[in-house]
């Protein structure tokens, strides 16, 4: 396990005085968890599953900062309070690069107010993790979770998004609208495409770098000279897809795409031959949060079955465990030919700073 953080020591601490609150009611050995507290110059040891609790109650509040649309999280915050109804739940809502940073406005004060984050990019919590500002914190059903979607001890992917492309089935069919990345090149779709704008958000990031491994710098080149509308939010860009402003969303979140569906619009997706990104979304816990067992409890409820079966409900995302059955009417992940990340997120993250000013010198030169 990595070296503890100064608030581990403060964890020790708590949990020796409640060791001997609990004293002659040693726990069962099957309530024996993960979190590994150390100081003082004595030996390490775990914190059982009961100090965990104690400790969570005493805390009694938690926050959680998410890139999770507010209806979305408030949901699942509300489902996690009826698990732990002793513990109250405060919520910060952003896009995942305005959620980075208001994080390192908060950790260069010194005044952490966030316990618990969830953004759309594994570069971000890879940069923290480098920083020594994650929790060391194994949850209960990591396991369940693929290893190329977690840091052990660190972070866990909590879901995965796939993007594709929408179009208003009132003025388009699937055969007028590409069926290929590629096909966004034609000089017919100048001026008419909408983007998600990745300088916002994660899972447009996700799209910049994944094509762009698949195509070469030379695809975004041309994108940009077909002068896309970028929006901030994938609603956004429904809306103007909607509104008639755009007549092809050129990456969107599959799971909007279906909301909208639901909630009567006429849009339709297109799943690309050529490749669908895909991204995932970790949960971890800050280093210096105010409320870390509390945020453990939340951890362990979001990324259990229950939890993660409340996710895929709430949100239309993917689960990454076997034993949760992908969102009702959507193709599994093992359906769609996806295109996600092969290395390490090490190697992501150091190529991410480089590659969003890249970005953002093709689709907004006027704030250099």
């Amino acid at each position: 396990m990595r070296r503890g953080t100064a608030l581990s020591n403060i964890c020790w601490i708590a949990g020796i005085a409640l060791v001997g609150i609990l004293a002659g009611c040693p726990p069962p050995a099957s309530n024996e968890i993960r979190v590994t507290v150390t100081g003082g110059g004595e030996s390490p040891r775990e914190l059982t599953r009961e100090e965990i609790l104690q400790l969570a109650r005493r805390e009694g509040e938690m926050t959680w900062y998410t890139s999770l649309p507010e209806e979305q999280a408030r949901e699942f915050l509300s489902r996690f309070e009826d698990a732990h109804p002793y513990i109250t739940t405060h919520l910060v809502r952003g896009s995942t690069f305005e959620i980075v940073r208001r994080i390192d406005r908060e950790l260069a004060r010194g005044e952490v107010r966030a316990d618990a984050v969830h953004v759309l990019d594994p570069g971000v919590f890879e940069d923290l993790r480098r920083r020594g500002e994650l929790y060391a914190y194994t949850p209960e059903d990591a396991h369940e979770v693929p290893p190329e979607y977690q840091e052990p001890g660190q972070w866990t992917a909590m879901r995965a998004v796939v993007i594709c492309m929408a179009y208003d089935t009132r003025r388009m069919t699937a055969e007028s609208v590409p069926d290929t990345w590629r096909g966004l090149l034609d000089p017919e779709w100048k001026g008419r495409i909408g983007l998600k704008d990745a300088q916002t958000g994660g899972s447009a990031y996700a799209q910049y770098y994944l094509l762009r491994e698949e195509y070469g710098a030379s695809f975004w080149r041309q994108m940009a000279e077909q002068r896309p509308h970028l929006f901030r939010s994938s609603s956004d860009t429904l809306g103007a897809l909607i509104d008639g402003d755009i007549d092809l969303a050129g990456g969107i979140l599959g799971y909007s795409v279906y909301q909208a569906i639901q909630d009567g619009m006429p849009v339709a997706p297109v799943w690309p031959k050529d490749g669908v990104p895909t991204t995932v979304g970790p949960l971890a816990i800050l280093s210096r949060a105010p409320h870390p067992h509390a945020s453990m409890l939340f951890e362990d409820f979001a990324l259990s079955e229950t939890g993660q079966e409340a996710i895929v409900e709430i949100s239309g995302a993917y689960s990454l465990r076997d034993d949760v059955e992908p969102p009702p009417g959507r193709p599994a992940l093992s359906e769609l030919n996806i295109l996600a990340h092969q290395g390490s997120w090490a190697e992501y993250r150091a190529r991410q700073e480089r590659l969003q000013s890249e970005y953002s010198h093709l689709f907004h030169p006027e704030s250099e």
